[in-house]
């Protein structure tokens, strides 16, 4: 049986304090350790040790992962600094005179309080602007139900997430409670004024990612044959809403049998479908962008990478500029210090960029076919393969340099599986599917022990090509060496996935089942889906803005799969 949690009092320490919230906030976003773990790149004990008060975070850093995986809005770092700070002792609540000394404090009077109160309220000081103190009435079985998360978001002066205060009366066709429900760190919430925006979606970021925003109207709409139309009772508002330049999506709302099922259509997409029937505006769209772990996938990575390189576009192009130097030589190990300014993703598409053209250029001269191996484990990395515009290219030359099949390793254990949300999985297959596409045979292992392994390139026994951008301490390390420990060491790894891979089969199609078994994704669906958006690109569910990203390798990955054999 597993460790049972130690009981924390939070009035005895900072550390306790601290360990006491994690473990609230970490239970109201309905998250385990081990995928608390995942989030914040630690292992599981280490969690347990945070939540049991025996070892806070050492690193200002972790912390600020701890918060944003969370979502506290730096209620988890504050709690953090007492301990740094020397304080001992909690702030309580007087009826008589309430006094808040630290707004984090005062939240964890109220969590101990909601945990052993018989009563139906709870009342907490916060201190305004202006240095007044009011108290904050709670509702005890909402504090409790919600988690700390929505009372800590609240008294640090954040919104509340919208699924803790969305009315059936604002939510007509239960858009946003379906959404938020289905996808963790989803956040919807109703602009005020709303200038023609019924929801406003804040889509999570990741590990690298640093998150989005889509405006959204949401319609009531019908099955017509392959098409769904949706049906405009307000000509004026859908046109204002489609002329704004931000990215937006357009929602029809199916009810069938007292169920919704939702589908959504890309704003700059939908601009030139409205049409006039019977009085009436609409718009039709396919039924193959209906909201899905699949399209929402899409949305979430495309709408996440291409807004972070458009917001980085003139820096980033001037960056790349600047460090074109360093493809003189044949090693070279470059900080992201080198370009300060840029945001993470901006980071991940410099070191992506080098990487593959460091490959292209050492390829040619190695001695023997060689063999490649990848550091992508999770849908937000593999997604760069999909869309990031220089990685399907990238892809197709080495295929045509070979002349020749290939085999790429993946490291994949099971922990990180379990922890991906589905559509993270889905993403990974994909990107995947399109390198199974190009005759390039993937091979998996589950053993943590080649986690580490650095992204190569290696001819057996001779000569290796070494090019990493993934999780590494900087924004690329390159090299092409003979060192024999080296490629020796390349050599091993790559034979041993070699003979014994998870998705060991003589064709595609049979690794590429074996990878959807192992990532726990049905088959039939899979094909399903992918033929029923490739009949009509991805384009129109969400189009790119930055010329940095490209639709072609998802459009790719999901013709390559509805090409392959489903299940009788």
């Amino acid at each position: 049986m597993g460790q049972q949690p130690k009981v924390l009092t939070p009035g005895q320490s900072p550390q306790h304090r601290l360990g006491y919230v994690i473990r609230e906030l970490r239970n109201a976003r309905g998250l385990s350790m081990r995928e608390l773990a995942a989030k914040t790149f630690v292992s599981h004990a280490k969690v347990q040790r945070w939540e049991n008060g025996d070892r806070p975070p050492k690193e200002l850093g972790e912390v600020e992962l701890i918060d944003r995986a969370l979502g506290a809005g730096g209620f988890v770092v504050e709690l953090w600094q007492e301990i740094h700070q020397g304080v001992s002792e909690p702030s309580h609540v007087s009826d008589a005179a309430p006094h808040v000394s630290d707004t984090s404090l005062d939240l964890v009077t109220a969590l101990s309080q909601a945990a052993t109160s018989d009563g139906e309220g709870i009342f907490v000081p916060r201190r305004l602007d202006d240095g007044t103190v009011v108290l904050v009435a709670l509702d005890r079985r909402a504090l409790l139900r919600a988690g700390a998360g929505i009372g800590a978001a609240a008294l640090a002066g954040f919104p509340t997430p919208a699924t803790a205060v969305i009315s059936s009366a604002e939510d007509p066709f239960g858009f946003a409670r379906s959404a938020t429900e289905t996808w963790s760190g989803l956040r919807l919430s109703r602009p005020v004024p709303d200038f023609g925006v019924d929801w406003q979606a804040l889509i999570p970021g990741g590990r690298s990612m640093l998150g989005s925003q889509l405006a959204l109207q949401v319609h009531p709409a019908r099955i017509d044959g392959g098409r769904v139309i949706v049906s405009i009772p307000d000509q004026r508002r859908v046109e204002e809403f489609l002329a704004r330049p931000h990215r937006s999506l357009l929602i029809g709302a199916v009810n069938t049998e007292g169920a919704s099922r939702f589908y959504a259509l890309d704003g700059r997409a939908a601009r030139s479908k409205l049409t006039r029937n019977d009085g009436m505006y609409e718009i039709a769209a396919p039924t193959a962008y209906e909201l899905d772990d699949l399209t929402y996938g899409i949305l979430w990575a495309v709408s996440n990478y291409d807004d972070a390189l458009q917001a980085d576009d003139q820096a980033l192009a001037e960056t790349r500029s600047d460090l074109k130097a360093y493809e003189r030589l044949s090693a070279s190990a470059v900080s992201r210090k080198a370009a300060p300014g840029l945001n993470t993703v901006a980071h991940m598409w410099l070191g992506s960029d080098f990487c593959a053209r460091h490959i292209l250029r050492a390829l040619p001269a190695l001695p023997a076919l060689p063999a490649f191996w990848t550091r992508e484990q999770r849908g937000e990395e593999a997604s760069a393969w999909l869309i990031f515009d220089h990685k399907y290219p990238y892809l197709r030359e080495t295929t045509k340099a070979l002349g020749s099949t290939s085999t790429r390793a993946f490291c994949v254990p099971e922990d990180v599986v379990r922890s991906s949300p589905r559509h993270e999985r889905i993403l990974l297959f994909l990107a995947v599917a399109l390198m199974e596409s190009l005759g390039i045979h993937a091979q998996f292992t589950a053993d943590p022990a080649y986690e580490a392994v650095e992204g190569f390139v290696v001819a057996p026994d001779k000569e290796a090509v070494i090019a990493n951008w993934v999780r590494g301490d900087g924004m690329w390390h390159v090299d092409v060496t003979a060192r024999s420990s080296v490629v020796r060491g390349f050599t091993i790894a790559a034979r041993d996935v070699d003979a014994d891979s998870l998705t060991a089969a003589p064709t595609a199609a049979g690794r590429l089942r074996a990878l959807a078994q192992y990532l726990d994704l049905p088959w039939s669906w899979l094909i399903q889906r992918c033929g029923q958006l490739a009949r009509y690109g991805s384009s129109g569910l969400i189009q790119s803005r930055s010329r940095l990203v490209s639709a072609a390798g998802i459009d790719a990955a999901c013709a390559y799969v509805a090409s392959l054999p489903a299940d009788h």
